[in-house]
């Protein structure tokens, strides 16, 4: 079994911890801290998951077969099945626990906006972003191992094609947060980056990146109009020029070190239960389950929301798959009773 990489878990729970902590109801979120760091949690989980797709796509097909048979191995049927159910399993339980939680409310039920648009409560978008990015990744990851130079600049005007449609056409922001498009650079540049270690980055030109990204952050807290970003401008495509040269670094700097020690442990275990995490994180926010909690001062209400959304999120990934466990000793059984 292929040894886990304690680093991308260290991302990924540096990550969550910083949407729990967005998530707050904040008074005031037009601080440097927001922009420049707290923001940042879903674009680089769009980075991390294109070099984990890319990573699980190079298990699956192996040694390369070229483009057309390349994609016909990882657009098999029962591998995309499995692929989407990874992330509509733990999903599914989550809009029980809506349905349940509304029903009680004495609320309107809505099941297509369950189901379809992600559920409720802050980050909604995220698992239908995860279906579409299985679906679309097939063809990210054979563009990128066939055409290494060129698919960078082709999937960053794709990306601006995107947002120039969402403009002309004048998209609706709740179409706009369901749609992976503004997402597609940073996760093909996670899935270059892993496919192509050796065609690296000078610093002359993380550096420049680096410069247009802090400049178009700035500006866009100055509240200087762009045009092409309507919607989410602190984490629009330009802060992928931001968020792409730190993240290579971080990997150059950090990607073999491990932290050792509980707190290591803790960070990995929070890592690998990131999208429960996730998944809690919107029903306790969307829902009020803080209770009393709420009515803290805002500093004081942090350490209490991070501990109670990771445990539930930890207990809620392992119990999942004591579940797979289960599942797979009853298969096992029935095969070896026939």
């Amino acid at each position: 079994m292929k040894k886990r990489i304690d680093f991308l878990d260290y991302t990924k729970a540096f990550c969550i911890i910083l949407v729990i902590i967005t998530h707050i109801d904040w008074s005031n979120k037009n601080l440097p801290i927001f922009d420049y760091i707290i923001n940042m949690a879903v674009p680089i989980f769009m980075m991390i998951s294109g070099y984990n797709f890319a990573m699980s796509s190079d298990r699956t097909i192996g040694e390369w077969e070229g483009g057309r048979k390349g994609l016909k191995r990882l657009y098999s049927i029962p591998l995309m099945i499995k692929k989407i159910w990874r992330f509509a399993e733990p999903f599914l339980p989550i809009c029980v626990v809506e349905i349940i939680i509304i029903i009680l409310q004495d609320k309107h039920l809505n099941l297509p906006r369950i189901f379809l648009k992600g559920a409720y409560g802050p980050g909604s978008y995220y698992v239908p972003l995860m279906i579409q990015l299985v679906i679309l990744f097939p063809i990210i990851y054979v563009l990128v191992k066939k055409y290494p130079r060129a698919s960078l600049p082709v999937m960053a005007a794709v990306t601006l094609l995107f947002e120039t449609y969402v403009v002309v056409f004048d998209m609706a922001k709740a179409d706009y947060r369901l749609l992976i498009g503004r997402y597609l650079f940073l996760i093909t540049f996670g899935c270059w980056f892993y496919l192509h270690p050796d065609l690296r980055l000078s610093y002359e030109s993380l550096i420049g990146m680096f410069v247009i990204g802090v400049a178009y952050l700035y500006f866009n807290r100055e509240g200087v109009n762009f045009y092409l970003f309507p919607y989410w401008g602190p984490t629009a495509f330009p802060t992928d020029f931001y968020i792409i040269p730190l993240m290579v670094i971080a990997f150059r700097l950090f990607y073999h070190k491990t932290i050792p020690g509980p707190v290591g442990s803790l960070l990995v275990e929070i890592g690998k239960a990131s999208y429960h995490i996730f998944l809690v994180q919107m029903v306790y926010y969307h829902f009020d389950l803080g209770f009393a909690l709420f009515d803290l001062p805002l500093l004081a209400q942090i350490p209490f929301h991070l501990v109670i959304n990771i445990a539930v999120g930890i207990a809620f990934f392992e119990l999942q798959n004591h579940w797979r466990d289960i599942k797979k000793k009853l298969i096992k059984k029935g095969i070896s009773q026939m």
